[in-house]
């Protein structure tokens, strides 16, 4: 590592208990130690919550599935076929839920922020 790079400089940051135990929270979320959470945290760089594989494994079954729904219906309307828009409404809604759960900030978040 060249020498300017090297983190040899400290900088304290006084926390009340409940946030030092909503960093933690944080950076065990985004599978880092606190150091390093509240480093990238304060450079700006952006944070996603590390997925266990087990949550990574339902969520990408559920996303399948979502997928092989939504083929189905445009296959569907590209033979012309009826009565597709509740389904087509329900594939959606399935979607923006799941989405919306692993965003973990509700309908408008774009991303995992500290």
């Amino acid at each position: 590592m060249a020498p300017e790079d090297k983190r040899t400089l400290r900088v304290n940051v006084r926390v009340s208990v409940s946030e030092a135990a909503a960093l933690q929270q944080k950076a065990n979320a985004a599978g880092m130690n606190v150091h390093a959470f509240t480093r990238a945290a304060a450079l700006g760089r952006r944070l996603s919550a590390a997925s266990t594989a087990a949550t990574d494994f339902e969520t990408r079954h559920e996303l399948r599935r979502i997928g092989t729904n939504l083929n189905q219906i445009a296959k569907a309307i590209n033979a012309g076929r009826d009565g597709l828009p509740h389904s087509l409404e329900l594939a959606c809604t399935q979607l923006t839920a799941l989405l919306d759960r692993m965003m973990d900030d509700g309908p408008q978040g774009h991303e995992r922020r500290p």
